[in-house]
């Protein structure tokens, strides 16, 4: 439990108090007053009351719209010395950063906030211990009750708080600070869930839904044409469209665009452009020349064949992909099909290097030419700007040209489909159109629908810190369930046949097997009976084959209906317990047994219940529920031949002798049973070994 912190002494006046809370706060500033700001600003001092973010999709943090009266400078200063720890020390991206100090104004002008930090110069102020946690959590849930739109963002910028509350000068403001979520020892994701569940807000987690296969297949029959059979005329052109008189600065890009010159450059590559965006033209005083509006659109229409492109193979966020700079995808070395994309990933603050294949490549280097100014960026905007509509400031040749927003990338994604009149709508029941961060779940899919270790290469491919989120585009991907349903349908099919073929065949061993032998003559007794009365006769082959069929469908149904596990285990014998089974299996009894003591139930209550089998610790033969197949159980078969022929070979007493002696003892008789025809008369009479 955290102590209230309280400044005031038992003699001590609001006014003296105010002066020493005034004196620490100008000891705070001018202590960041002469912090190095080159790596979270342009050109702007900490003191500053605009910002200009380096790395951030705010063009500008405004402090005096933010704060606008004098007494929220307590609660401004403390900001901005958190904003500085929180990026350029934890290393936070400020857009988060900021993003929640906005947010968290909203909280800070409501009644709950209590006026902490918000006071005149001189006079007295509440400190963050000050904040009432029922207060806060009143907040939340009136705005969550009344339909209003509140974000946990707000909230995150004090749990982000934590992390500063121990840096010198900020400490004494921060100290004793409870928050809602400290009193229950949860986390702000779970305490901000359980508000939703006491207003009664139904909360949806966020899921980028995939594109259907025949949507990609359309994206990639549009966008590779342009890409890998255009590519060198239209590198050609927009060089030589960019050299057309470069170095001129009395020729504006308007007049640029009418020229006779520039017409011809155009007509030039008639036929490349009949192909991808036939030319359009406009009168000028009589003359006629190239649309302006055709230069954008040839623009954005490579862009968005190679913007797809890049990221159906490369799954890159939508920050990176706008952040990818020229020369980025270079060629490998030693392996002549392989190229190397570089990536800094925003999120993660690490680089990843991923392998590309020729598509790839030639949709970079088309991108490096396709544009009508230079620029650093490898994707850039089709108007150039140099300077900031919103401040005025002008911007470095690393800004110049970026994409400053999302949804700007992901409108030029619907360039192609628009041009060439195709869907590319989700599998998604709104039936939304694909983002970025949608063609990210696909490739997530794809990957994880052909290979057994997705997650680590997803982890790979997309930058990821741990396997968790890899995981979740896995384990909700659409595509993904209904190909694993695909694969469990048919995986039951094959079981259900090949148990089926064995028990009609007589092919089966162990308990269980010797059960559904039971079974199977019954079945087969009621067969004979059903003929009789239909004054039918079957062949012995034909009774087998019905047989057969019959005993598969009831073990496919079985499985279907959940009424056994019908698992392969690695000891090669089927697991074919059934579910409602609630006694202890073997393979699962001394884990449950750990499990019950440790939570202090008694045996009699988990019997009520069902339990799971552990296939990982399978005891084989020793178990009721395990099934012997001649088809399926021939390693263990391979294991009682080396066994045999290690025992026959040395009499020296070893490791593994007892381990030979009982494993040979338990596995003769089932073995014999299902294999006696492929061994040779007294093979598995292991008493004289």
């Amino acid at each position: 439990m955290l102590e209230k912190f309280e400044v005031l002494g038992r003699d001590e006046s609001p006014y003296d108090l105010g002066k020493q809370q005034w004196e620490l706060l100008d000891d705070l500033k001018s202590q960041y007053d002469v912090s190095d700001m080159s790596k979270l600003t342009y050109d702007d001092s900490f003191s500053s009351s605009i910002w200009h973010p380096i790395d951030s999709s705010f063009e500008q943090i405004d402090f005096k719209r933010y704060f606008p009266t004098k007494s929220h400078y307590p609660l401004e200063l403390v900001c901005r010395v958190s904003c500085y720890e929180l990026i350029l020390v934890n290393g936070f991206a400020a857009s988060t950063v900021f993003g929640a100090m906005v947010e968290l104004l909203k909280l800070a002008n409501s009644s709950a906030w209590g006026g902490v930090m918000l006071a005149e110069r001189n006079q007295p102020f509440a400190l963050f211990s000050a904040l009432e946690p029922d207060a806060l959590a009143n907040y939340a849930q009136t705005h969550l009750t009344k339909g209003l739109s509140i974000s946990n963002a707000g909230f995150q910028f004090l749990y982000m708080l934590d992390l500063v509350k121990h840096t010198k000068g900020v400490d004494i403001f921060l100290k004793g600070m409870i928050l809602p979520w400290h009193a229950q020892e949860i986390s702000l994701s779970s305490w901000f869930t359980q508000q939703k569940e006491i207003a009664g807000v139904e909360s949806e987690s966020s899921f980028y839904a995939p594109l259907p296969f025949e949507n990609v297949s359309n994206i990639v029959k549009y966008a590779m044409p342009i890409i890998l059979e255009h590519q060198n005329e239209l590198i050609r052109f927009f060089d030589e469209y960019n050299n057309l008189d470069r170095g001129n600065p009395y020729t504006s890009s308007k007049l640029k665009k009418k020229s006779k010159r520039t017409r011809e450059l155009v007509e030039r590559y008639k036929d490349t452009f009949d192909f991808i965006l036939p030319i359009q033209y406009v009168t000028f005083d009589g003359i006629n020349s190239i649309a302006p509006s055709w230069f954008s659109q040839l623009l954005k229409l490579t862009q968005s064949a190679c913007v797809w492109i890049i990221l159906l193979t490369t799954g890159l966020r939508n920050t990176d992909m706008r952040n990818l700079v020229v020369g980025s995808c270079q060629q490998s070395k030693r392996m002549k099909n392989i190229w190397w994309l570089v990536s800094d990933i925003k999120k993660t603050k690490n680089r990843i290097v991923i392998p590309v294949g020729e598509p790839t490549y030639k949709a970079t280097k088309l991108l490096e030419s396709a544009r009508y100014y230079d620029s650093d960026l490898l994707i850039i905007n089709s108007q150039n700007s140099t300077h900031s509509q919103l401040s005025g400031r002008k911007y470095t040749p690393t800004e110049i040209g970026l994409i400053r927003t999302a949804g700007a990338l992901n409108k030029l994604l619907k360039v192609l489909p628009e041009k060439y009149g195709f869907s590319i709508e989700t599998v998604a029941d709104a039936a939304d159109d694909a983002t970025a961060h949608c063609v990210r779940a696909t490739l997530a899919g794809y990957i994880a629908e052909n290979s057994h270790v997705a997650i680590l290469i997803l982890k790979r491919l997309f930058g990821h810190s741990n396997a968790l989120m890899p995981n979740e585009y896995i384990r909700r991907n659409p595509l993904v369930i209904k190909k694993r349903q695909e694969l469990q349908l048919k995986l039951t099919n094959s079981m259900a046949k090949d148990m089926g073929y064995a028990v009609a065949h007589g092919e089966v061993s162990g308990r269980n097997g010797e059960a559904l032998l039971k079974g199977a003559n019954n079945i087969k007794a009621e067969i004979d009976r059903e003929m009789r009365l239909e004054n039918r006769s079957l062949t012995e082959m034909e009774l087998f084959q019905t047989l057969e069929e019959r005993l598969t469908n009831i073990y496919h149904d079985d499985m279907i209906n959940g009424e056994t596990y019908a698992l392969l285990t690695p000891m090669a014998v089927i697991c074919n317990r059934a579910c409602n089974n609630t006694s202890d299996s073997p393979c699962a009894a001394q884990s449950n047994n750990q499990d019950r003591v440790a939570a202090g139930v008694k045996k009699a209550i988990t019997d009520a219940l069902s339990t799971l089998p552990n296939p990982a610790q399978c005891v084989g033969v020793g178990c009721a529920d395990a099934l012997l197949g001649k088809k399926w159980s021939r390693p263990l078969l391979e294991t009682f031949d080396y066994f045999l022929k290690y025992r026959q070979a040395t009499s020296e007493t070893t490791c593994i002798e007892e381990d030979a002696k009982v494993f040979l003892s338990t596995y003769a008789a089932p073995l014999m049973a299902i294999y006696g025809d492929e061994r040779e008369e007294g093979y598995f009479n292991v008493t004289s070994c």
